[in-house]
């Protein structure tokens, strides 16, 4: 009855305007609704008009009607939440896709279950020549987090088996790839890795850490470009689903030889007009390759690749590993390594670290810095100090992203040089991988330190939220809701992380829609409901800010404009 009083007023406006039949109005003005609009001043409003692709009306149902001809669709909301469309600023779109359509091994916490999901992998291709996938947890082979060999070797004795870790920082692999790989007890350790090994022989044992998994994953068959599009187009309609309209991919790998890399993915799939969404390239610096042809190949992509909806602005620096390998970099040693005097070894010495920033913010690029360790969030921080004071300060928004415990002496550093903290909220509640890992490895006191995320929005510190993608769901609303509650969204855990450290629901929003888009130097045009920004919006079935905040995860996006285009769910889907 609403809508159709509604109509018959706008009629009524439009006759006493005396508009022509060309006076068309806005293509579709949504009426009716909670519309959260994410900024600082008149948060709230009920209806919002597009044109083309752009906002140019947002207040309140009455003034809508100026926005409505002829030809305006108008969409009643009844009370649901219109909002501006999420951004992951630290997600891996093309290889996480791809891995789920090879040999996906994800969310099977129990052994017997990962070995019979491998079995069907190989009962399922009885012609491979190698099988390639990924997604193993760490903590089911816990307390080491090395899976042995033999295990693959019983399912596939004969056929190479390499298997990426769900953090994407080990690999297991069975005998007869390491044999085809050639890598022996005589193979020496790269720079930054580790080939696990027999303490008693030295052979190769099964896994493979952080800058050893080239040493075998090189072998492995090349990816077509078609595949690489494939995943991009699986992925691109997974975020769409979630309500994403915006990534920052943080790993492009473009210095080593391969057939084709993601970076032609992306400019293929933009030039064929299927790119429906914002893409941050962050292409990855190889400290294991020489630096100067690096950064001339880096200007050149940033040149090449630019698109309507790509961008090669940013360089991925991986400046440690994770704590499950004991590769994170630490400034004391691990708990449970303590008489070994294990911190981690940074996988770029400190020297070459603020050489290299300081060479790239001179250049103009953005940094992601992959930090989990308090060493390596000391290390990057002194590297952006030794740039600022260097090059000058400028508007650079670089990235920390993880940073999981910190030296609490570096709170201030981080907001004194205005760094990004990019946050995978998702991981922030207390959980397996907390009690068999986290704990243990970084100890009581190091333990108050993880996730500080309301201790740095304190202090003024811009937030933004990525999910890791294929390493955890990119639902943000999971993310959302642990960052609101530091609680597990599936309700396994009752006792939360490091209370104090939750936020509130409208710094969380925030943090994974403008927040995120400030981090991909978007904010202009998307991140908030504005007049003149891109109509880049989401419809969710409930206001989630009416819901109790353990039910944040269960809230579900029905519709998800991109620049005005429906790319999910329909009109249709959300009209009252």
């Amino acid at each position: 009855m609403y809508k159709i009083i509604f109509i018959a007023l706008s009629l009524i406006t439009l006759a006493a305007c005396e508009l022509s039949d060309e006076a068309v109005g806005a293509d579709v003005v949504f009426t009716g609704g909670a519309v959260y609009r994410v900024t600082d001043t008149d948060p709230w409003a009920t209806a919002v008009a597009i044109t083309g692709n752009q906002i140019t009306y947002v207040g309140d149902d009455a003034g809508a009607m100026s926005s409505i001809g002829l030809n305006t669709r108008v969409v009643e909301l009844g009370g649901k939440m219109l909002m501006p469309g999420f951004q992951d600023a630290h997600v891996h779109p093309v290889d996480s896709a791809m891995t789920f359509n090879q040999c996906a091994v994800f969310d099977l916490p129990e052994l017997e279950d990962l070995l019979e999901a491998i079995k069907t992998c190989v009962d399922e291709r009885p012609n491979a020549d190698w099988i390639v996938g990924g997604g193993w947890f760490v903590s089911t082979f816990a307390p080491t987090g090395r899976p042995p060999k033999g295990l693959l070797d019983a399912i596939a004795p004969d056929i190479p088996i390499t298997l990426l870790s769900n953090a994407a920082h080990s690999v297991w692999a069975n005998s007869a790839a390491i044999e085809h790989a050639g890598i022996t007890a005589e193979t020496k350790d790269p720079e930054g890795g580790h080939i696990d090994r027999d303490p008693i022989s030295g052979e190769p044992s099964g896994s493979f850490q952080e800058s050893a998994m080239p040493l075998i994953q090189s072998f492995e068959p090349a990816i077509t470009l078609k595949e690489r599009i494939d995943g991009l187009a699986y992925a691109q309609r997974l975020f769409h689903s979630f309500g994403i309209t915006g990534v920052h991919d943080s790993y492009v790998e473009v210095s080593r030889e391969t057939a084709y890399s993601n970076m032609e993915a992306y400019t293929a799939f933009a030039d064929a007009g299927a790119l429906k969404m914002h893409v941050v390239a962050a292409m990855l610096y190889d400290p294991t390759l020489p630096l100067e042809p690096q950064i001339e190949l880096f200007k050149n992509l940033r040149q090449s690749a630019d698109r309507n909806h790509v961008s090669a602005t940013a360089i991925k620096i991986l400046v440690d590993g994770v704590a499950t390998s004991y590769s994170a970099a630490m400034l004391e040693p691990y708990a449970d390594r303590l008489d070994e005097g294990i911190t981690g070894t940074p996988l770029i010495p400190q020297a070459d670290l603020i050489d290299l920033v300081t060479r790239l913010d001179a250049l103009g690029f953005q940094i992601h810095f992959h930090s989990i360790g308090d060493a390596a969030t000391h290390y990057s921080l002194d590297a952006l100090e030794a740039a600022r004071t260097q090059n000058g300060s400028r508007d650079s928004r670089h990235h920390l992203s993880h940073i999981m415990v910190w030296d609490p002496t570096d709170f201030d550093r981080m907001a004194d040089l205005d760094a990004i903290a990019n946050f995978q909220a998702l991981w922030a509640s207390k959980g397996t991988h907390y009690d068999e890992i986290t704990y243990v490895r970084m100890g009581e006191e190091r333990s108050n330190y993880l996730y500080p995320i309301n201790s740095l929005h304190k202090l003024g510190v811009k937030l933004a939220f990525g999910s890791d993608w294929y390493v955890t769901s990119a639902n943000p609303l999971l993310a959302i809701e642990v960052a609101v509650t530091r609680l597990e969204p599936d309700g396994n855990t009752t006792e939360p992380l490091l209370p104090a450290e939750a936020i509130d629901l409208a710094t969380a929003i925030r943090a994974a829609t403008l927040g995120s888009a400030y981090g991909n130097f978007l904010n202009e045009d998307t991140g908030s409901i504005e007049v003149g920004k891109l109509a880049d919006l989401i419809v969710i079935d409930t206001n989630l800010f009416d819901i109790p905040t353990s039910e944040i995860s269960e809230a579900r996006v029905m519709l998800t404009l991109f620049g005005g285009e429906a790319v999910f769910g329909s009109l249709d889907d959300v009209d009252d």
